[in-house]
């Protein structure tokens, strides 16, 4: 309700912030728009509010909307300093003190990141909180990409490399941007609007895991009919001591509830069905709907995550869809490999070898579509789409181009210049 929003505070507040931005004084303000200093003091001291006029000349100097500065719609077009990624800044009026000084500083920080001060931000944040305040801006709605450049050249080297993709979507990532989780949230921008948008009706569209395809969830536009009728199948499930707020079963429920007229299958782990009829039930009929599963979304991972060379192995950087929960099985197995060479890449909680063979999974605590039904899905009924970014991930997404594990990608230039490279 409008009138229930306090216009002089919200004012007073966003002339500031952006007078921070531009690095300009109220004296500077007060001049560039023909007003005196007292006059701007008033609207940041005692909640007074400048005449139509004198509100638009403010916008012209600040570049910035009335609406903006008003809190009545607090967006803002964006572009990074290389020109390929486009946004808006939407900071929600209903946000509280807190929440929005969360939000806000996420958006900071975001704008940063995209911009030259990127490195410094890198150093002087820790990574941690980083992570956290840029997640809060962008899982509110305060930051919402409008546009991605894809990187055409890599886009046609690898299709000269590998002809039988399906589809290629490289983005175009700006170089001064090295914070794997805005690099994850261009690509997962990129696989909602370029290759998901595409799916229309299809029974049964599968789901891995982890915070990329969580994004891409999140990025996807709900419609009335695109996915009626469809059914987000999980891929890959795990016993209930697993946390993460990305498992496929979570992704499928949030698909089900952003798109009308679909459903999401639940997954259980086999060993939550010996006593439990109805989740064997769920069991059976999961299983059973893999065998028409036509569209499917699978990230991927490595090992070396700080290691950008691919060269050496440290065990302590190993990931798996990004949770400590199967990692800790998975880097001991990886230790036990006598050549390490070969190790290709893990894949829905499966290590596999440079042939594209299982290593091994924690069956105890995991459970995962038949990596044959990938192969099948990829070679001759639909599309496997591999969305991934960063470089310690290139080894996997190869491995499993190679060994017809996929045959669609949403990657980023990193993982494109490394497969030009090895081609």
């Amino acid at each position: 309700m409008l009138e229930n929003v306090n216009f002089a505070d919200g004012f007073a507040r966003r002339l500031v912030e952006r007078l921070e931005q531009d690095e300009m004084s109220q004296n500077q303000l007060a001049q560039a728009i023909g007003v005196s200093r007292s006059t701007v003091t008033g609207w940041i001291r005692h909640g007074k509010l400048p005449d139509a006029f004198t509100l638009s000349n403010i916008c012209r100097v600040l570049e910035c909307s009335g609406d903006w500065l008003l809190g009545l719609e607090s967006q803002l077009e964006k572009t990074d300093v290389s020109g390929a990624v486009e946004w808006l800044e939407y900071s929600p009026v209903y946000a509280r003190d807190l929440q929005r000084e969360h939000i806000e500083q996420g958006m900071r920080l975001f704008n940063g990141l995209l911009q030259d001060s990127a490195s410094s931000i890198m150093t002087d944040h820790n990574l941690r909180y980083l992570q956290f305040a840029i997640q809060s801006a962008l899982r509110a709605g305060a930051i919402r990409l409008t546009h991605v450049r894809r990187d055409d050249r890599l886009e046609q080297a690898i299709r000269d490399l590998y002809p039988f993709l399906k589809n290629i979507v490289v983005a175009d990532v700006p170089r001064q941007c090295d914070a794997t989780l805005i690099r994850a949230e261009l690509v997962s921008f990129l696989a909602a609007t370029e290759v998901l948008s595409d799916v229309i009706r299809e029974s049964v569209v599968g789901l891995g895991t982890g915070f990329t395809l969580l994004r891409m969830c999140e990025h996807s536009i709900p419609g009335v009919d695109q996915f009626k009728g469809t059914n987000w199948l999980p891929l890959v499930t795990f016993t209930d001591d697993n946390e993460s707020g990305y498992t496929a079963n979570q992704l499928a429920k949030l698909m089900q509830l952003r798109h009308p007229g679909s459903r999401g299958v639940y997954l259980p782990h086999p060993s939550l069905c010996e006593k439990d009829s109805k989740l064997q039930a769920d069991f059976d009929e999961a299983t059973r709907l893999m065998q028409s599963v036509q569209t499917m979304f699978i990230t991927v991972n490595g090992v070396g995550r700080r290691d950008r060379t691919l060269k050496s192995h440290p065990l302590t950087d190993f990931r798996t869809v990004d949770y400590a929960f199967d990692s800790a099985y998975l880097r001991d197995k990886f230790a036990e490999l006598e050549d390490k060479e070969a190790f290709g890449g893990e894949v829905l909680s499966y290590l596999i070898d440079t042939n594209g063979e299982t290593i091994g999974w924690d069956e105890k605590r995991v459970w995962q579509v038949d990596l044959e039904v990938l192969r099948y899905n990829s070679d001759l009924v639909g599309k496997v789409v591999i969305v991934a970014a960063r470089h310690y991930k290139a080894q996997a997404v190869e491995t499993c181009i190679k060994n017809g594990l996929a045959n669609a990608l949403v990657i980023d230039n990193e993982i494109g210049e490394y497969l030009v490279s090895q081609g």
